[in-house]
């Protein structure tokens, strides 16, 4: 078994929304119609600990890991396996605490887009979400001895970072992409 920590640096903002999948536009839909400001939204749409604390769900994390599995070819033109993978890496379960780039503290401001309910629909909503500019999480990843080298984890890292994490990607919009530092050590 090997260690790494994983240094994840968001390239673009992060929408840290408790609910990720666009699939579920009605429960992202904002309630500013009900009363609520943009701002007091955000804050409780925003995915936290028990302490309040901004957190990223590891699930979010293997996401983007099975996305960046999809676009490696190995072996003379099949695809990496993730169900493999997956099998060989092991990430700390529940959340991820996100920090501040290069000591910073954490900031956050609202954003808001108006979307159609679906593709196709007519109805519009307004999604509200906390939006991260400068943003870092740190995890310890335990990989199996016989399982992927440092050079193959990067290469999936850096394709999992071109698709993201966090709420959704708004067409047109580029939001959780992230960049990956390995720092390896023997475990």
């Amino acid at each position: 078994m090997r260690t790494l920590t994983l240094r994840i640096i968001g390239t673009t903002p992060l929408l840290l929304h408790r609910v990720s999948n666009h699939q579920l536009r009605d429960q992202i839909a904002s309630k500013v119609n009900r009363g609520i400001l943009f701002e007091h939204e955000a804050l409780e749409n925003m995915s936290k600990d028990e302490d309040g604390r901004p957190v990223v769900p590891v699930s979010w994390l293997w996401n983007a890991i099975r996305k960046g599995c999809s676009r490696i070819i190995v072996d003379g033109g099949k695809q990496l396996s993730f169900f493999k993978l997956q099998q060989s890496l092991h990430l700390p379960a529940g959340l991820i605490l996100l920090q501040g780039k290069s000591g910073c503290p954490l900031e956050w401001e609202v954003y808001t887009s108006v979307q159609h309910l679906a593709p196709g629909s007519r109805k519009m909503i307004t999604v509200v979400a906390p939006m991260f500019k400068n943003w870092v999480i740190e995890v310890t990843l335990v990989v199996d001895d016989n399982q992927p080298d440092d050079f193959m984890l990067q290469r999936i890292f850096n394709e999992a970072g071109k698709s993201g994490i966090g709420l959704f990607h708004p067409p047109k919009k580029q939001f959780g992409k992230f960049t990956v530092s390995l720092r390896s050590s023997r475990a």
